[in-house]
């Protein structure tokens, strides 16, 4: 659907970016410059990444398609839980993280559990970082807009998104993220309002999904209780994102990353708004689904977009995901460097070393998510995949560090860990069904609580390896 025009604007568009990952490589020379930008972020950096980072390929495209089979209740089910829980994350965690980790999550897992379960969650995060969902989501974009070869345009992408993770690091992710930001939020919110009274408004929706689809404008929208229970569950995955970590560290204080997400709620509320009744008009057009509806709303976008502007959406729809993709490239990198390398090597690394192993790990996640990423129906079930199997391994052992003063052993944080990974494998392979949820019973909903009881369990075993009522125990 794209022009030669609008084709060269993207190009040149690219090559501004790339200007941009090449004047920041000028200052990131070691780990501190390359990884936390010196923990320099202002505000308005902050504000920009942090949501930026949240609307990727499954922040927009995924909503998309799950708002498409869920309805109305995609934002009472998903949308309001997941930024209801920023609230506390913002006021009260986030202070805490700038003040107990100095760079990665590992180190915190480290510092309270020991080095085997920081080596452990150093692999689930890495897992957690291939960005899988946000490449699948750029594939559906080169159909509807070139109607081209998704994994090509996936591999294109990954290719671009990986050179800006090694040229500018951190900072120069952090400026890219709000380019490509603005301008996908911009044109997507100029185009809702002719494609919402094109259909009709709300009546037209409703005239058209009361026959074939009537669920769509119900609060469960037809969802099983399981799946939702799934979803309003894995809207607390936040709180062991290591992307968020990673911004609240760099940011040049507590109070800069407190301000900057709690500056993005306002932000996201309105665009998942703008997104999900974008996703039931399009059930409205199609009630049967008979086009892949990731590629349907592209499509539909580009249709009422002037020559040029169809372009710059382009950009910055594909820049929204390239700007995910290379902020978990980064920090997956890190870790990769720091936690899984760097524990194995018996010399150290050489801040070098560190970032050319980093390099070299960007292309290896893009190589893997590739050829995995089209193995799913839709954009969201990668991401439900990947972050319902890192939150039972990390989310109670890693809340438990940054909230909890308490008694926390090494036995703790390893069986809390082992347990919730292991059961979510094996519930996921041999799911347990019942009735009252809808069916088969998502393995996070088992998993989750399982490695709660064992980090209750082993906390009375092990010894505690730091204590946070000591002195200086603050900062290690």
């Amino acid at each position: 659907m794209l022009t030669l025009l609008d084709n060269i604007t993207v190009l040149l568009c690219v090559v501004g970016i790339f200007m941009v990952g090449k004047f920041f490589s000028k200052t990131s020379q070691d780990m501190d410059s390359f990884y936390q930008a010196n923990k320099s972020l202002p505000w308005s950096l902050a504000v920009g990444t942090l949501a930026a980072s949240w609307y990727g390929g499954a922040g927009v495209i995924g909503t998309i398609g799950y708002s498409t089979a869920m309805g109305i209740s995609a934002f009472f089910i998903w949308s309001i839980c997941a930024h209801l829980v920023r609230f506390p994350l913002a006021l009260w965690v986030a202070p805490r993280i700038s003040v107990k980790v100095n760079t990665t999550m590992t180190e915190l897992l480290n510092r309270y559990y020991g080095r085997l379960a920081s080596f452990l969650g150093a692999i689930v995060l890495v897992v957690s970082c291939l960005s899988i969902a946000e490449i699948a989501a750029t594939g559906y974009v080169g159909v509807a807009a070139w109607n081209a070869n998704k994994f090509v345009v996936a591999a294109v992408v990954v290719i671009i998104a990986t050179a800006i993770t090694c040229l500018g690091g951190l900072m120069g992710v952090a400026v890219t993220d709000m380019i490509f930001f603005l301008l996908m939020i911009t044109c997507v919110a100029s185009v809702f309002p002719s494609i919402f009274f094109e259909v009709g408004g709300f009546a037209g929706i409703e005239s058209a999904l009361s026959g074939p689809a009537p669920e769509m404008l119900t609060p469960l929208g037809g969802t099983p209780i399981g799946r939702a229970l799934c979803l309003v569950i894995l809207c607390i995955n936040v709180y062991k994102d290591p992307s968020f970590y990673q911004r609240f560290t760099a940011s040049n204080s507590a109070r800069t990353g407190k301000r900057a997400m709690l500056m993005c709620f306002s932000i996201w509320l309105s665009f998942d708004t703008v997104l999900i009744f974008t996703g039931i008009i399009l059930r409205a057009l199609d009630p049967t689904l008979a086009v892949q509806p990731e590629v349907a709303y592209v499509q539909l976008i580009l249709s009422h977009l002037p020559v040029v502007i169809r372009g710059l959406f382009v950009f910055g729809l594909m820049g929204a995901i390239i700007s995910t993709i290379d902020s978990y490239f980064l920090i997956g990198g890190e870790i990769m460097s720091r936690d899984i390398i760097g524990v194995l090597r018996k010399k150290p690394l050489t801040d070098r070393q560190s970032i050319n192993i980093t390099r070299i790990c960007c292309i290896a996640f893009g190589t893997i998510g590739l050829f995995t990423a089209f193995k799913f129906p839709l954009v969201y079930d990668a991401f439900l995949f990947i972050n319902s199997l890192s939150m039972c391994g990390l989310f109670v052992p890693v809340l438990a560090a940054i909230m909890y003063n308490g008694r926390k052993t090494n036995a703790a944080g390893l069986a809390s860990m082992m347990v919730g990974t292991v059961s979510w494998i094996y519930f996921t392979y041999f799911p347990v069904s019942w009735d009252v949820l809808g069916g088969p019973i998502d393995a996070l909903l088992i998993a989750l609580p399982l490695s709660f009881a064992a980090f209750v369990i082993g906390n009375r075993f092990g010894h505690v390896l730091h204590d946070d009522k000591t002195p200086n125990a603050i900062r290690a």
